[in-house]
């Protein structure tokens, strides 16, 4: 995960650097905007690799587990301790074994 934030923050200092070489107010302002999109993407990535709310940064405790769909994995759920925001994390779901009921 560290690795990916310092992509994205690469992606946002050369967002910057270009909008130094341009003269357009307009393609300036939106390479301005691209590199704070980057910015706050690296910023939320950290959140959540650090288990914190993306929405006000205080800590996310586990919420719940719930069946997928295809009711082969369990995806795991997280609150916020202040804001009450619910946050469901993909990358944690653990594969759940199928069992077949034998006929009689």
């Amino acid at each position: 995960m560290a690795e990916l934030i310092n992509r994205y923050r690469l992606h946002a200092e050369k967002c910057l650097e270009l909008a130094r070489t341009f003269t357009d107010f307009e393609s300036k302002r939106a390479l301005v905007a691209m590199a704070k999109a980057w910015s706050a993407l690296a910023a939320r990535s950290k959140n959540i690799e650090k288990n914190l709310c993306p929405r006000c940064e205080s800590p996310m405790r586990w919420y719940r587990a719930d069946l997928t769909e295809d009711r082969r994995a369990l995806e795991h759920s997280y609150q916020c301790e202040k804001c009450r925001f619910i946050s469901r994390s993909d990358n944690q779901s653990h594969q759940v074994a199928r069992t077949r009921r034998s006929q009689s």
